[in-house]
Formats: structure tokens, sequence, C-alpha cells
């Protein structure tokens, strides 16, 4: 029974001189769906969506999705003569559209851009030493491991999917549960003043809230909202439905994903000794390792190697091993580079 787990991550792909870095995608999207590219850094409150890309697709503004819809909202109020219902389907079919762009056509994107990553000239010169008997658990897409290292498929688990997949089955997406997103960004925005039953004008005049954010998510007593119309209380309705519908497509949900892959995942409790190659450690991933600890028979006395490239990475794993209470002085740190061949 082979007693070696390898952990691959992006930074095996970007040792050999692939391309495959978020930011590479940024500019596949420039090339090929520039209104998605738009979407992706206007609706998303982050500094750089690019950095940290599936978890800052948590990071959608609630506020600033219902105010990209609110323009489609329908102007008059149903019964009203210029009043027909395509109005209201418009701005409903807006919501949407937005969420299948954020969601599907994302995902397929992102695959699409997935199939365009090949290996360079002379990546021949980065290959590394790996043990061909051990078994790997990839992060990645792209399928070098089998095609270029000769790995063979049964000792691949590809955790969330690969490039030769139906386009846009893969998991892509952020790791908090919609309940968990919606009940922190209550908390963090229920005293803004913006979102209070009353605001004040600059006469110092009081007038009840109209903004759709409050009436959508912080409103008590729907009976007294300041709605304008019969319409536009669907509109608003209808647009936070669609946001939270975002919320749960784009979730990766890490319980279906070990269901997936179940027989793999179970197959790691002898496993004595991990290797971890090119990858970043980020939270949305966390819970994949403690259910390798959860696993494995003797979790304390499990030897890690971990890669690093720089000091911020190396601070990392620190983290990392704290997060999962591992005895540091298990935990051995190299540079990829110690693996190649030659």
């Amino acid at each position: 029974m082979e007693d070696t787990l390898y952990i691959i991550g992006n930074g095996f792909d970007l040792h050999h001189g692939i391309a495959s870095k978020y930011a590479d995608f940024k500019t596949y999207l420039t090339k090929h769906d520039r209104d998605l590219l738009y979407a992706l850094e206007q609706l998303y409150d982050c500094d750089n969506i690019w950095g940290d890309f599936e978890q800052n697709l948590l990071t959608i503004s609630r506020e600033t999705f219902i105010n990209y819809i609110s323009p489609f909202f329908p102007a008059s109020e149903v019964g009203d003569d210029d009043f027909t219902y395509a109005e209201l389907y418009f701005s409903q079919d807006s919501a949407g559209e937005l969420v299948d762009e954020l969601t599907e056509n994302l995902k397929k994107r992102f695959h699409q851009w997935i199939r365009t990553l090949t290996l360079p000239a002379g990546y021949e010169k980065r290959l590394l030493r790996l043990d061909p008997n051990a078994l790997y658990l990839s992060f990645n897409y792209t399928d070098f491991l089998d095609t270029t290292y000769g790995v063979l498929t049964h000792q691949i688990c590809y955790l969330h999917g690969q490039k030769s997949d139906k386009t846009g089955s893969i998991i892509l997406g952020h790791g908090e549960s919609p309940e968990n997103s919606l009940t922190n960004w209550l908390k963090n925005n229920e005293n803004k003043p913006r979102f209070q039953p009353r605001l004040k004008n600059k006469r110092n005049k009081s007038y009840n809230n109209s903004n759709p954010t409050y009436l959508a998510y912080f409103l008590e007593d729907e009976t007294k909202g300041n709605w304008r119309s019969e319409a536009r209380y669907h509109a608003i309705n209808f647009a936070a439905e669609r946001i939270e519908d975002y919320y749960e497509r784009s979730f990766k949900n890490f319980e279906k994903v070990l269901e997936t892959h179940q027989r793999f995942i179970t197959s790691l409790h002898q496993i004595k000794t991990i290797v971890v190659i090119g990858h970043s450690l980020s939270k949305v991933d966390l819970p994949y390792f403690e259910k390798i600890l959860t696993v494995n028979d003797d979790p304390n006395n499990l030897q890690w190697q971990i890669s690093f490239h720089s000091e911020a990475n190396s601070t990392r794993i620190n983290e990392f091993a704290r997060e999962l209470k591992i005895d540091p002085g298990h935990i051995k740190k190299f540079k990829i580079d110690e693996l190649l061949l030659a």
C-alpha cells in the first residue's frame, strides 16, 4: 500500500511555465468576454478580485447588485394606463441574467480558458522528481500529471474536475455557506445609517427610507415600507432572491465534493507522508485538509513536506499548521526547484 500523498496546487503548473494565474484568466476575458470581465471588476467589493479569485467571489456586494438592477425597475404602477408587465419581467430577467453571467457563464469561460493552457517550449528543464507510485490529489483542472508525468489515472483525484470534463461542469467558487454569508453581511451592515427606517434630507427633515437594499433586507414590517409602488415591491424582492441565488450557486460545497470522491478520500487512511506542491493553503480549501486528517489512522504522526516560494508563503504555512493543529516539527518546507530532475 502506497503511503505517500502528493497534493498539487496551481504553483505546480506555474513552475512549469504554464500561464495559469487568475490574472491570465483576466487577459483571456479581455479577448473573449468583456461583459463578464466588467461585471467581475465592478460588482465585487475587494481591491483586486484576481488576487484570491475564488474566495473573492464571496465579496459580491448585495447593495451594488441591487443598485445595478434598479434602473430596470418598473417606472409606473400596476393598473396605470402606461404600465405593462413587460416592464416588470424585464427587471426580473435582468437580475436573473446577471446571476447566470456570474455563475454558469463564469464557469463556462473559466473552463474554456483552462483548455487553452499548454506547456511552453523548454518545459522539460522544469520537470520534477515525483514518486510514480504515490497517490495524487490535484486541485488543478489541467492534466499534466498523467499526460506529462505518466501518473496512472487511478492514482489521481482531480478534486474539482478536469479540463476534459463537460464544459462548465468544473467546480469553482467560494467556501462560505449561503446562510453564513447572509448572516454575516446583515450583522456587518444593520447599523449603517443608510439602512435605517427613517432618513433625513439636507433640511434635516425625516422621511421614510426607500433604499431598495434597505427594503429588501432590513425592513421588519413590509406593510410599512416606502416601496413607492406594487411593481417596485415585486422587482426589489425578486432582485434580492436572485442575489441569494448567486451565493448558493457560487458556493463550493466541499461536502458534496468529498462525497463524489469518497472512495479516493477514504483510501488515504494509511498515508504517512504528505507532499504539498504549489498549493496556496487558502482558507477556501482548508476543509479538504481537515478531512484528510480525519480519515487518517495516525494524523498526529503524519509527516508534511510543503513547498514555498516567498517569505509570505512560508508564514502562511505556519498559519496553516496552527489552524489544523499540526506539530511544526512534522513540517519540512522546501522550494520546488529542490525537486528538479536535473
